[in-house]
Order: C-alpha cells, then sequence, then structure tokens
C-alpha cells in the first residue's frame, strides 16, 4: 500500500513553506506514537503530517520506506 502526499495540497502553510526553502533537515520518518509523518526544523523535531483524521499507523503490523519526490512524498507500506 502507498499514501502519497501532495505538498501542495495536503501541508499546512508553515510545513509548505519549510519544504520548499529545503529547512527540513534529516529527511523524513514516522513517529508511531504520534502516528505522523516527522522531520527536524533548527534541530527540533516536528509533525510535517498528521496521520489520526485518516487512520491509525501500527508498526507491529508493517514496516515503510518513505521516497521523496519534491512536491509528492510517497510512503510504501510495506
Amino acid at each position: 500500500m502507498n499514501i502519497t502526499l501532495s505538498i501542495h495540497e495536503d501541508f499546512t502553510t508553515e510545513i509548505l513553506e519549510l519544504i520548499l526553502k529545503g529547512k527540513l533537515e534529516g529527511g523524513y520518518s514516522i513517529d508511531y506514537a504520534l502516528n505522523s509523518l516527522m522531520s527536524f526544523h533548527e534541530g527540533k523535531e516536528i509533525i510535517v503530517f498528521d496521520f489520526n483524521k485518516f487512520f491509525k499507523l501500527d508498526n507491529r503490523k508493517c514496516s515503510y520506506e518513505i521516497q521523496n519526490y519534491g512536491t509528492i512524498i510517497v510512503i510504501k507500506l510495506i
């Protein structure tokens, strides 16, 4: 299963600005406790996208790979 996030449709204005200006550090990861896509900005971990209003991810059932295509982020659940 793939989850596709478009930076122009799925992210807040603040996160969109950070992505477009290349201000996020260290790539992306999933925090299962927060059920969110995470990254770092100025050394602090931030929530890039919150999945809670859509579904609950569970690391007991799957792992993931994240592919960043610039304007689209694809999360492949394995």
